[in-house]
């Protein structure tokens, strides 16, 4: 490998997989987070139900809800390039 290939490898800035999520949108039953890398929204809500608080968090993406058990890998691709 070349001094310039491994220059040119070196400047490849990597696929990062972990959100950063912006500042939190509060309203009276939910808040809402957007990435700042791929526009996923991270929605926690709170309800109280049969006395007892409920507590739960979605994750959107181009309004439409993505079923998971955990937090979705950022699609930092998506992220805008200067």
């Amino acid at each position: 490998m070349t001094s310039t290939e491994t220059s040119q490898i070196a400047k490849i800035k990597p696929v990062l997989t972990r959100h950063k999520w912006g500042e939190k949108n509060r309203f009276p039953l939910k808040t809402e987070q957007s990435c700042l890398r791929c526009d996923m929204v991270k929605v926690g809500r709170h309800e109280v139900e049969g006395g007892r608080d409920q507590y739960w968090t979605e994750f959107w993406r181009d309004e439409e809800r993505i079923r998971c058990d955990a937090t979705p890998p950022c699609d930092a691709r998506l992220e805008v390039q200067p």
